[in-house]
């Protein structure tokens, strides 16, 4: 019952479009934890190919103390019923978002369900192989032929890619250029 209240949570989250906004002023953040914007460079750029992805596709990293290794988070915000959202915004419009698993503690320690990469900057960020604001989606199917399953009922082009238990998702504009991306334990689509 728990998961199921999760997930629908979760779900409620992601189709308010709060997650994903490329919008500074409408990120999630708490006055409280509020802290100044982390600066991406080559050493953070590269811990987070590091936590995220493998040769063969994703990963998701167990608790938020991992992402932290990059920087400590910049916002964080319990979800009711559920677990908490962290934020890590980045001077340049990069954020790493993250969901906890319901039931955890607000802290380093608290495990990790899902993790977005959103970016509201004028130019493009690249993670890994793909770019986000510059991938296309025949870029992004041509990396992952015959493992790219699209959303049924989506009004943005939607797909998700699953791999060892873990759920990617793409999030594509009307251009069909990728926006976001999010790795989850749980598949994003009912």
């Amino acid at each position: 019952m728990k998961k199921i209240v999760f997930v629908f949570t979760l779900l409620m989250i992601l189709n308010s479009g709060e997650l994903f906004s490329q919008n500074k002023t409408n990120r999630i953040t708490t006055t409280k934890l509020k802290k100044k914007s982390l600066i991406l460079g080559p050493k953070s750029s590269a811990k987070i190919k590091e936590l995220f992805f493998t040769a063969k596709g994703f990963k998701l990293p167990q608790k938020i103390e991992a992402i932290n290794t990059i920087a400590t988070y910049t916002g964080a915000e319990p979800i009711e019923g559920s677990g908490n959202i962290y934020t890590w915004d980045f001077t340049n419009g990069f954020q790493i978002s993250a969901i906890s698993e319901g039931g955890g503690r607000l802290g380093s320690n608290d495990k990790i369900s899902l993790v977005s990469f959103n970016y509201g900057g004028i130019n493009s960020v690249e993670l890994n192989s793909i770019v986000l604001h510059q991938s296309s989606l025949s870029s992004i199917e041509k990396i992952y032929a015959k493992r790219l399953i699209k959303f049924k009922n989506t009004k943005q082009p939607t797909y998700k890619v699953i791999s060892d238990k873990v759920y990617t998702t793409f999030y594509f504009n009307e251009k069909n250029i990728l926006i976001s991306l999010s790795i989850s334990n749980y598949d994003l689509e009912f």
